[in-house]
């Protein structure tokens, strides 16, 4: 059961990334059509500033539970290269423990707030207006969901991530 979740998980993660590319798609379309309405018929838009901000939001949350799924985040490795297998398996450990743990505290501080903007009816206050809880639950998804997937990792049967070893520099051609 707990494997089927999981392949569940992974296929709603990799349709929201996809989706994430998707709205850079539109953050483009957003940035041409403001040039073209601007530059060529001097009428600029009212609306593309607050759908790129929208749509960035968007984008950032649906990518953030794959890097966290494949540990495609940015880390600081100069620690965990530095310890022997069984220190940095723990290490890996511990550290997606904590992750997980304050990705979920977050994930449920952002559930919280898009609740109660969805109870008080708060729209936002850019151009395009639209109910805030439409943008803040998809910061909620990408925090719970990163959270499970910190704690999957920290919980895994598998004892370390496999970090590159740094590269030696390269001499001439």
């Amino acid at each position: 059961m707990l494997t089927l979740l999981a392949r569940v998980h992974d296929g709603v993660t990799r349709a929201g990334f996809l989706l994430g590319g998707v709205t850079l798609c539109g953050i483009v379309l957003c940035f041409w059509l403001e040039v073209i309405a601007r530059y060529f018929f001097n009428s600029p838009t009212l609306w593309s500033g607050a759908m790129v901000a929208y749509l960035l939001c968007l984008s950032i949350s649906l990518a953030t539970p794959e890097l966290a799924r494949t540990h495609g985040h940015i880390a600081i490795t100069v620690l965990p290269e530095r310890l022997g297998p069984a220190a940095r398996a723990f290490y890996d450990r511990l550290l997606a423990l904590v992750t997980g743990a304050v990705c979920a505290v977050a994930g449920w501080i952002c559930v919280q707030e898009s609740l109660r903007q969805f109870n008080y009816h708060t729209t936002t206050a850019m151009g395009l207006d639209i109910p805030k809880y439409w943008v803040s639950s998809f910061i909620a998804y990408a925090m719970i969901s990163a959270a499970l997937y910190f704690l999957r990792h920290a919980f895994s049967r598998s004892t370390s991530r496999a970090t590159p070893p740094a590269t030696a520099a390269r001499k001439g051609p």
